[in-house]
C-alpha cells in the first residue's frame, strides 16, 4: 500500500517548489512486544538504525513507578529524547522503552552534527541492554496519517506521536503505554494513554535521587518577574539577528575564549571581504557566549576600540561563590586605560546563532557551610576542566558522595538574570587527582573515541589473525619488491610502522629512493563497519604510555605494520633523482609487497651511517637517503619554510626500564614510576621528515591532476597580520626586528634573533612564532571553487599538500590511498569519493578529531608532569626548576620549564610591588629595583598543594632566583597563593 507525501520547500535562490513523493506503508510492521501474537516477525536490514536489537518486555517496570504502578512501556517525545536523554539512558530509568520513528527522525533534523553523533551512538550503545525498540510509524498503515490543512510541522509531528501511541495502546491491550514529556504544558487529547512530565514520572521512581539530579532545567527563561535583577541583555531573535547581517549591522562568527584570560574573547568575521579580528571584553559584552559558539556581535564605535588585555585572569576557584562584585571586580582591570596606537576592533555579542554546547568535566565547589536551607543546600557550583568554560550551576543532593570527585556535568540554560550557566549532574568519572580518572577526563574533554572496537568491526578482519600472510592473489598487478635494501626508521618501542624506505645508485649519478607506505586500504573497504569507525575516530591519539588506535591492534601493529623480517603490502612512491642536485627525473606509484631488512630507531640508523664499519646495502642506502636528504632540506628553508618549535620536546620513561613515546598499548601498568628525558635529536629524524614531505607533495601533484574537485588535500592558511602582534612585540623588547611579510622573511628573520648569552632566546622565539600561526586543515580541493592560491602550505612553503604517509594512523590518508589506487588504475573508486558534500563533510569531521587528539597529547603530558611533580614532593622536599620567561603580563609572568615542557603562571603579589613596562615588557620589582626582562632565565621552587580542588591549582610556584619573593598570609587560610 502507498500514500502521496507532498509539502512544500523553499529553494536557495528564495523560491517555494512543490514536492510530492510516493510513501509506502505496510501492515506487517512489528509492535515491538516479544511474545505479540498478532504482529509476525519482521526482518530488517541490520545496516537500519531500526533493526531491533532487543524485543520489549512482557511484563515491562512493574512496580517502578508510583503514578503508574502496573506494567507499561515508555514513549518519550522529541524534546525528552533530545533534552533528556542522560536521564532516558541511565540504568536507574530502566527498559523497555519505545522510540517513535517520527522522534528519530526528528533528532537527525534538528540537531547538529557533532551532537548527533553523542545522541545516536548514545543510544545505539543502550539500545539492546535497554530494550530500546524504534517503531516504524510512518510506515505503518495503522498509524501514519497526512498533515492537515493549517497544522504545523511540530503540531503534525507529535500528532503522529501521540495517534501511534493510541494505536498501540490498542493493539497491546493489558500493558499500559505512558507518553514522557517535558512540561506540564503539552495538552494532551487523549483517554488512551497516560501521559506525565519527566521530572514528575522520575521523581515517582524508586531510589530516583541520582536521576533527580540528571535532570535538565527546561524551565523558561523568556519571562522575569518584575524583581528580578537582570544581569546581562536579551539576545536577539533569529529574524532579528539575519536581517541585521544582511544590512551589515551584525556580523557572525565563532566566539573564542582567551585562554588566559577568561573574560576576553575574539570573533572572527568577514567585512568588506577581508577578515577581521574583533575583540569582546568583559561578561556583559560576552552575553552569556561560550567558547566554539557561533554568535552575532555588532561592532563597537571606534572611539571604544582598545588593546588586547595584557593581564591573565583565570578562573578561580577560592572565590566566593556569591561573586556579586567579582565580574566587576575583574573587569575594571581587564579594559586597558592607557594610550596605546595598537588599537583593536572590539564588538558585543547580540545574539546566539548556534550554541555549541558540550559535557563538561569538573570537581564540586567547595560547600559554602553558612548555607543551610535545603533549598540552597542542593545548589552548587562545578568548577570546569577546561579553563575557557565558566562556572556551571547545578542542583545535586549528593554532595557528600561526588566531593572532590571528577564529574561530569551538561549545560541546559543561562538565564539573563544568573551570572552563571545552569545544567545538570551527568556521571561520576573517579577520585579527583588520581591518573586513571585524569587521563579519563582528558579524553571525554576532548571527545575521543576510545571504547573497545565492536564485534561488526572486529568481524571485518582477517579471519586468519595473526597467521594471516601474503597471498599469490594479493601479489596480482604488485611490483615485488622484497629484493631491495628496504628498511624503516622510528622512534623507539614503535610498533605502528606505517614507512619504509630504500636507496641505491642506479648509475649514471642518479639515485633510485622510494618511500613505502603500509597498504592499509587493502584490509579496510568503503561501507563496512571498520571503515566507518576508522573514520570516525579519525586519528590515532598518544597520550603518555598509552596509545588509543583508529584500527584495531591487528592491523596497526601486525598486519599493517612494516616490521622487518616478513611481506607487508604497500603503496609505493618511487623517484629518479640526481644525486648531487635532488632533482626529480622520473617519480612512479605503484602498489607492492616489501620485506623489510631492518627495524631501526634513529639512533640505531644514524649508528650505522656514521660507522665506516657498516657497509651493507641498508646502511649505504641510509646515507643516501641522508644525503639527498640534506638537499632537499636546504631547497625547503630557501623557499620559506618555517622551523618553529613547540614546548613538547620531552618523552616520558620508565625509572626500571626504558618504555618509549609510542608505547605498546598493552603495558600500561599504572604503578611504574616515569621520569623525563629531553627527545634526542638526529639527522635521521630530519632525513625521514624530508623523504615523507616529498611523497605528500608528489602524491598530492598526483591526484590532483586526476581529481581537480574532489581531491583530498591539507592547506595551512597564511596568519594575518593581527596574529603576529604578540610576536613583533617580544621582538621589538628585545631590539629586534621581524619582518612578517612573507614566510621567507619571517624565517629569515628569526634566524637571526640570536643572544650569545642566552641560548634558549631563539627557541622561545619560535615557540611565540608556532602560537601566531593558524591551524593546517584538510579540505576537498572543490569546496574552494577553484582558487589555488588557498591550497598552499604557509609552513611548509609548498603550494600543494596533503597527507599520504600514516594510513594507520591517519584517516586522511587512507582516504588519498583511494583516491591513488583509482589514479593508478590499480582498483575502481568507491562512488563516495565521488561525492563533494560527503568529502567536504568528512574533512571537517577528521579536523575536529585531530584537533582533539592534538589537545589530548598536550594534556596528558602536562599531566604527568604534575605527577611527576607530586611524586618528588611527596616527601616534603619541593623541586626546583630553571625556566624562562616566555610572556610578561600586567599581573603575571608566564614562565616555561624546559625540563617539564611546562608553562606556569606566577602571579605577582602583591601587585603594589611590581610596576609594568608594556613597551618593553618588564616588570620591576620595588623592594629590591630589580627588573625582570623577557626571556630571562630564572628558577622557581614548585610544591604541591593538596587541598585545592583542581589539578591545575595544586600546583604551587615560588620566585627563588634572581631573587626570593616571599609569600604574603592571607586571610582565609584555604586561599592558595601563586597558583597555577
Amino acid at each position: 500500500m502507498s500514500a502521496i507525501k507532498t509539502f512544500h520547500r523553499k529553494t536557495k535562490k528564495g523560491s517555494v517548489v512543490k514536492v510530492v513523493r510516493e510513501h509506502y506503508l505496510r501492515e506487517d510492521i512489528h509492535c515491538g512486544r516479544e511474545s505479540c501474537a498478532d504482529c509476525q516477525p519482521f526482518k530488517q536490514s541490520s545496516d537500519s538504525p531500526f533493526a531491533p536489537k532487543a524485543y520489549l518486555s512482557d511484563s515491562p517496570r512493574v512496580g517502578v513507578s508510583a503514578v503508574t504502578p502496573l506494567a507499561h512501556y515508555v514513549v518519550p517525545d522529541f524534546g525528552v529524547v533530545y533534552s533528556q536523554l542522560d536521564v532516558i539512558i541511565d540504568p536507574y530509568f530502566g527498559c523497555d522503552i519505545i522510540l517513535m520513528q517520527t522522534v528519530w527522525d526528528e533528532i537527525k533534523r534538528n540537531i547538529t552534527i557533532k551532537r548527533n553523533i553523542t545522541v545516536f551512538s548514545q543510544i545505539k550503545q543502550v539500545m539492546a541492554e535497554k530494550r530500546f525498540y524504534v517503531f516504524l510509524n510512518e510506515y505503518n498503515k495503522n498509524t501514519f496519517s497526512e498533515r492537515v490543512f493549517g497544522e504545523s510541522i511540530a503540531e503534525y509531528k507529535q500528532r503522529l506521536v501521540v495517534s501511534a501511541a493510541e494505536w498501540l495502546q490498542s493493539h497491546l491491550k493489558d500493558i499500559q503505554l505512558v507518553l514522557i514529556v517535558n512540561s506540564n504544558e503539552m495538552k494532551l487529547k487523549s483517554e488512551s494513554i497516560q501521559c506525565f512530565p519527566i521530572d514528575k514520572y522520575v521523581k515517582s521512581l524508586k531510589d530516583s535521587v541520582n536521576l533527580v539530579d540528571k535532570l535538565a532545567d527546561m524551565s523558561t527563561t523568556g519571562e522575569y518577574a518584575k524583581d528580578i535583577k537582570l544581569i546581562f541583555d536579551e539576545h536577539l531573535g533569529l529574524d532579528a539577528i539575519q536581517s541585521g547581517i544582511k544590512s551589515g549591522t551584525y556580523f557572525q562568527g565563532k566566539y573564542y575564549t582567551n585562554r588566559l584570560n577568561y573574560l576576553e574573547g575574539f570573533v572572527m568575521i568577514a567585512r568588506n571581504g577581508e577578515e577581521l579580528n574583533v575583540l569582546i571584553q568583559g561578561s556583559l559584552r560576552i552575553n552569556r557566549a561560550i567558547s566554539d559558539d557561533i554568535v552575532a556581535i555588532e561592532l563597537l564605535p571606534e572611539s571604544e576600540w582598545t588593546s588586547k588585555s595584557d593581564v591573565v585572569l583565570e578562573v578561580n576557584e577560592d572565590l566566593e561563590d556569591n561573586g556579586d562584585n567579582r565580574e566587576d571586580r575583574e573587569e575594571s582591570v581587564i579594559f586597558k586605560k592607557e594610550d596605546t596606537s595598537t588599537k583593536t576592533p572590539m564588538g558585543r555579542v547580540v545574539g546566539i546563532i548556534k550554541r555549541n554546547w558540550r559535557q563538561y568535566c569538573g570537581v564540586l565547589h567547595e560547600r559554602n557551610e553558612n548555607l543551610n536551607t535545603s533549598s540552597v543546600s542542593s545548589r552548587h557550583l562545578v568548577i570546569p576542566f577546561d579553563r575557557k568554560i565558566p562556572f556551571i550551576r547545578i542542583e545535586t543532593r549528593q554532595y557528600e558522595h561526588l566531593e572532590r570527585m571528577k564529574i561530569v556535568v551538561a549545560i541546559d540554560s543561562w538565564p539573563r538574570d544568573s551570572k552563571y550557566p545552569k545544567g545538570h549532574y551527568v556521571r561520576c568519572v573517579g577520585a579527583a587527582g588520581t591518573k586513571e580518572t585524569e587521563t579519563e577526563v582528558i579524553l571525554l574533554e576532548n571527545d575521543i573515541p576510545h571504547m573497545e572496537f565492536s564485534n561488526d568491526v572486529m568481524k571485518c578482519l582477517p579471519k586468519e589473525g595473526r597467521e594471516w600472510k601474503v597471498s599469490e592473489e594479493d601479489l596480482v598487478n604488485r611490483t615485488d619488491l622484497r629484493g631491495e635494501a628496504i628498511c624503516s626508521v622510528d622512534p623507539p618501542g614503535c610498533t605502528d610502522i606505517d614507512d619504509a624506505l630504500h636507496c641505491k645508485d642506479i648509475g649514471n649519478g642518479l639515485f633510485e629512493i622510494g618511500v613505502h607506505i603500509a597498504d592499509v586500504s587493502h584490509f579496510i573497504k568503503p561501507k563496512t563497519a571498520l571503515d566507518r569507525e576508522a573514520a570516525d575516530r579519525g586519528t590515532s591519539v598518544y597520550l603518555v604510555k598509552h596509545r588509543i588506535d583508529m584500527i584495531p591492534t591487528l592491523l596497526s601493529s601486525d598486519l599493517c605494520s612494516l616490521r622487518e623480517d616478513v611481506d607487508r603490502l604497500t603503496f609505493s612512491v618511487i623517484w629518479t633523482l640526481d644525486a648531487k642536485t635532488a632533482e626529480i627525473k622520473t617519480t612512479k606509484f605503484v602498489k607492492s609487497v616489501i620485506r623489510s631488512r631492518a627495524s631501526l630507531t634513529y639512533r640505531e640508523a644514524q649508528n650505522r651511517i656514521d660507522s665506516p664499519h657498516m657497509n651493507d646495502d641498508v646502511s649505504r642506502g641510509l646515507r643516501g637517503l641522508l644525503q639527498i636528504s640534506k638537499i632537499l632540506n636546504r631547497k625547503r628553508i630557501e623557499g620559506g619554510a618555517l622551523v618553529l618549535a613547540s614546548a613538547n620536546e620531552i618523552r616520558f620513561v620508565d625509572t626500571d626500564s626504558e618504555t618509549h613515546e609510542n608505547p605498546n598499548p598493552e603495558d600500561q601498568n599504572p604503578e611504574k614510576g616515569l621520569k623525563i628525558e629531553a627527545k634526542q635529536i638526529y639527522e635521521t629524524n630530519s632525513m625521514i621528515e624530508e623523504f615523507m614531505l616529498l611523497a605528500n607533495i608528489s602524491v598530492a601533484n598526483r591526484i590532483y591532476e586526476e581529481f581537480p574537485s574532489l581531491s583530498l588535500l591539507r592547506r595551512h592558511p597564511k596568519p594575518s597580520s593581527s596574529n603576529f602582534e604578540e610576536l613583533l612585540g617580544c621582538a621589538k623588547s628585545k631590539g629586534y626586528n621581524m619582518d612578517v611579510s612573507t614566510g621567507k622573511s619571517l624565517a629569515e628573520s628569526l634566524n637571526k634573533a640570536i643572544d650569545p648569552e642566552n641560548p634558549f632566546m631563539n627557541l622561545m622565539f619560535r615557540m611565540v612564532t608556532t602560537r601566531c600561526m593558524t591551524q593546517a586543515l584538510y579540505f576537498c580541493s572543490g569546496s574552494l571553487a577553484g582558487d589555488t592560491e588557498e591550497f598552499g602550505h604557509y609552513g611548509l612553503a609548498t603550494p600543494i599538500y596533503t597527507h599520504f604517509t600514516s594510513p594507520i594512523r591517519r584517516y586522511a590518508d587512507l582516504m588519498v590511498h583511494r583516491l591513488l589506487s583509482h589514479v593508478i588504475e590499480y582498483e575502481a573508486i568507491d562512488a563516495s569519493l565521488l561525492n563533494q558534500k560527503k568529502m567536504h563533510e568528512l574533512c571537517e569531521q577528521i579536523n575536529f578529531r585531530n584537533k582533539m587528539a592534538r589537545q589530548a597529547s598536550r594534556s596528558s603530558n602536562e599531566l604527568h608532569s604534575h605527577l611527576i611533580i607530586k611524586d618528588h614532593t611527596s616527601s616534603g622536599e619541593p623541586l626546583e626548576e630553571e625556566g624562562y620567561i616566555i610572556y610578561v603580563k600586567k599581573n603575571a609572568l608566564q614562565i616555561f620549564i624546559p625540563h617539564l615542557a611546562l608553562e606556569l603562571t606566577y602571579f605577582l603579589e602583591p601587585k603594589e610591588d611590581w610596576i609594568y613596562n608594556e613597551f618593553e615588557l618588564t616588570q620591576q620589582y620595588l623592594p629590591l629595583k630589580y627588573t625582570i626582562k623577557l626571556f630571562d632565565k630564572l628558577k622557581v621552587r614548585l610544591s604541591v598543594n593538596e587541598n585545592a580542588l583542581s589539578l591545575r591549582s595544586k600546583l604551587v610556584i615560588e620566585l627563588i632566583e634572581p631573587f626570593c619573593v616571599e609569600k604574603q598570609p592571607k586571610e582565609k587560610s584555604n586561599k592558595k597563593l601563586k597558583k597555577v
